[in-house]
């Protein structure tokens, strides 16, 4: 009877300590199920608070247990991607279209990277890929646009901008890349039409006020452009570029003032002033300010980096000429023929040099080289002969 007795305090002792043990094990199951919950709770909450950096150690071990949790590849990817670290987000983000190739956080966040990194190759066919899961998205079909805009596709361009803007006609990206297009094509009509389309909506706006500006310039509608600048007087400080299209548009409806104020707004800080100087030469010429004229288009000479240089020597030449300083006029009269090959310059330069140089066999060969030149005045053709055959028999009689 004792013997039983024992055994049955031992049996049930051994039935005690089973029970614990396997209580302490369920325990421990529902923590380690626990445990990736809340570990998933906290970093969406650091994510939440923007501490990237600690969320994202903590999406680094739940990957390590389980890399196919496609929250929180998301997470992981979209927190490496706000610190900066590309490289660490495109491999989140391809890893999760692994898993699921049309998830459209990893497509849109691997456009959008690529994008930032100008590889534009590969932000297209992210781009196309979002189109595809969602083909009416006007900010997609703009961004891939701008794509082949960058890539110099302009005919898979056009369209693209055409749909975004048909979508959304609001969106001052797409104004401006079309109102570009059809600026550069030469289609004003077009390029007008949208930008008072949107200036109509928010008038002002300033970048499309210079669009349109610049528009009207290309025209040649020089009072439409000098309308449309002083509009935004008291709201922006013209740059360079506006100044010198604003003085020269003033230039060319004769408010010379404005014009000259413009013009040398346009040269502070300015890298090329080439044709501001120039412009300035004309507007002082207007006002008969002949030295400060004269200034500009030597300055406008020594900048001079376009096909235009051999203008301005004509013009220094003329005024020289003009003023009977013909020591002057007869260097740039050489200048503008070495940058223009203009036959007609050869003539002037004949008539300068006959009459400053006692040597008439310098003007002679001007005249000489102006008769064999394809220019087709006849009347010039006919005075450089008949003058150069006196010249001969006056050199020749002083002998």
């Amino acid at each position: 009877m004792h013997n039983l007795f024992l055994r049955y305090i031992f049996e049930l002792y051994v039935m005690k300590k089973l029970v614990t043990l396997l209580l302490f094990l369920i325990c421990q199951l529902i923590q380690a199920q626990d445990m990736p919950s809340d570990q998933l709770a906290m970093a969406n909450q650091l994510f939440n608070n923007q501490e990237y950096l600690e969320a994202l150690d903590i999406y680094h071990t739940l990957l390590a247990s389980d890399s196919t949790q496609h929250a929180v590849l998301e997470k992981a990817g979209l927190s490496a991607q706000r610190l900066g670290d590309f490289k660490m987000a495109k491999q989140f983000f391809r890893q999760l279209e692994t898993h699921d190739a049309n998830n459209e956080v990893a497509i849109k966040n691997l456009a959008s990277i690529y994008d930032g990194e100008d590889n534009v190759p590969k932000a297209i066919k992210y781009y196309k890929k979002i189109i595809d899961i969602n083909p009416k998205n006007p900010l997609f079909i703009r961004k891939l646009a701008q794509q082949y805009n960058k890539a110099g596709l302009l005919l898979d361009a056009f369209p693209l901008f055409l749909q975004a803007y048909t979508l959304n006609s609001k969106d001052n990206y797409t104004i401006r890349a079309l109102a570009n297009i059809f600026i550069n094509n030469k289609q004003f009509t077009n390029a007008d039409s949208i930008l008072r389309h949107a200036l109509d909506y928010d008038s002002l706006n300033i970048n499309n006020t210079l669009l349109f500006a610049r528009s009207k310039y290309s025209q040649k509608q020089y009072d439409s452009t000098t309308f449309v600048l002083r509009t935004l007087a008291g709201r922006l400080d013209l740059d360079n570029y506006f100044n010198k299209m604003l003085g020269y548009s003033y230039l060319q409806i004769d408010s010379v003032d404005q014009a000259i104020h413009h013009l040398h707004m346009s040269l502070v800080n300015e890298g090329n002033p080439e044709y501001a100087h120039y412009y300035l030469g004309t507007a002082y010429e207007k006002k008969d300010e002949i030295d400060s004229a004269i200034h500009h288009y030597k300055e406008a000479a020594k900048a001079g980096i376009s096909k235009d240089v051999d203008l301005y020597h004509k013009n220094l030449a003329r005024i020289y000429n003009e003023k009977n300083d013909l020591k002057q006029a007869l260097p740039h009269y050489a200048d503008a023929y070495k940058y223009s090959k203009d036959p007609l310059v050869l003539f002037f330069h004949a008539r300068a040099a006959d009459i400053y140089y006692k040597d008439k066999s310098i003007a002679m060969n001007y005249y000489k080289k102006y008769e064999k030149s394809n220019h087709d005045n006849i009347e010039y053709k006919k005075y450089a002969k008949d003058r150069r055959r006196a010249l001969r028999e006056q050199i020749h009689l002083s002998k």
